[in-house]
């Protein structure tokens, strides 16, 4: 049965993806599960974690899990903790055998990216914004 992971913050455009993956997997015969990455960089941050798994369960995702991740420095805060968020969803995936791990992003998200970008001074390469598919299938 091919698994595929909701990758969900708690914020109200992942969890709509993670209900809506709960919702549709069954139909289409695909296994969903959750993954929730805490960044370690908030107090309580922890405890969020573990109440978005709750919530992710709940819509009968399985498996579900909460991943402590250390966000390191390079390329500034938001690109330190991206790059230790995508790893983490990578290794999920690896361990769950999901072919993929989705992700819910606005159009606000996207133009949040663009402009970080720019004002980082990455130029045009910042206009692409976020990819529509990352990474290489694992299987």
């Amino acid at each position: 049965e091919t698994a595929v992971l909701a990758a969900c913050s708690g914020g109200a455009d992942s969890m709509a993806l993670a209900a809506a993956l709960a919702f549709e997997a069954p139909r289409l015969g695909l296994r969903a599960g959750g993954i929730t990455v805490d960044h370690g960089l908030q107090a309580g941050s922890a405890e969020r974690a573990r109440e978005v798994a709750g919530r992710l369960t709940e819509l009968g995702l399985r498996p579900v899990e909460a991943v402590t991740v250390g966000v390191g420095r390079d390329g500034g805060p938001e690109a330190a903790a991206r790059t230790a968020r995508y790893r983490a969803l990578d290794a999920a995936a690896e361990r769950h055998g999901a072919v993929a791990v989705l992700l819910g992003h606005t159009r606000d998200d996207q133009a949040e990216t663009v402009l970080l970008g720019l004002a980082r001074g990455s130029g045009t390469r910042s206009l692409a914004g976020m990819p529509a598919v990352c990474g290489s299938p694992l299987h």
